[in-house]
């Protein structure tokens, strides 16, 4: 240390502070996307939530987990059957595995919800972006679902507004 000279003694431990802050400073208060970059897949741009892991990527699918309730879960296709509506699906499936039906709160958005009298508050709900041709599906809780639906409105925003997306 004797052959440094002042100057280069103050960037030292100017550097040895800055690494050590840096060292202590928490990840969770840095905003998430600047941690993880937006993920792309088939054209779509989707940005990271918090609380939600991609587990699976394919060309014709991509499949969303929360990591609070691991069984919540959101899968979307493309290319899919549209010889039927969610309405439809979700209608014929309530029959025979009696459920209730609900409409998809949104109006603008092609969906139906599927809920299934159960200890854990299971329901489904499908959703399509028929411009597109995207199918997007979640199974889970009611409540875990409060999670995903920033994520499927993102979604179904560059499905429906951009027609060169996929």
């Amino acid at each position: 240390m004797k052959s440094l000279s002042k100057l280069q003694k103050a960037f030292l431990i100017l550097g040895g502070a800055l690494v050590a802050a840096s060292l202590l400073m928490s990840p969770q208060n840095t905003p998430i996307s600047i941690l993880t970059p937006d993920i792309v897949w088939n054209q779509f741009s989707i940005a990271p939530h918090p609380n939600i892991d991609v587990t699976e990527i394919h060309p014709d699918s991509i499949v969303f987990v929360s990591n609070l309730e691991p069984q919540a879960r959101l899968t979307i296709s493309k290319n899919g059957n549209f010889g039927k509506t969610p309405e439809d699906i979700v209608k014929s499936l309530c029959r025979n595995d009696h459920c209730t039906y609900t409409a998809y709160e949104d109006q603008k958005i092609d969906g139906a919800i599927a809920r299934f009298q159960s200890d854990s508050d299971l329901q489904l709900i499908l959703i399509r972006s028929q411009k597109q041709q995207v199918w997007m599906e979640y199974k889970g809780s009611a409540a875990a679902f409060a999670a995903f639906e920033q994520l499927i409105s993102e979604l179904h925003r560059q499905a429906e507004l951009n027609n060169h997306i996929i």
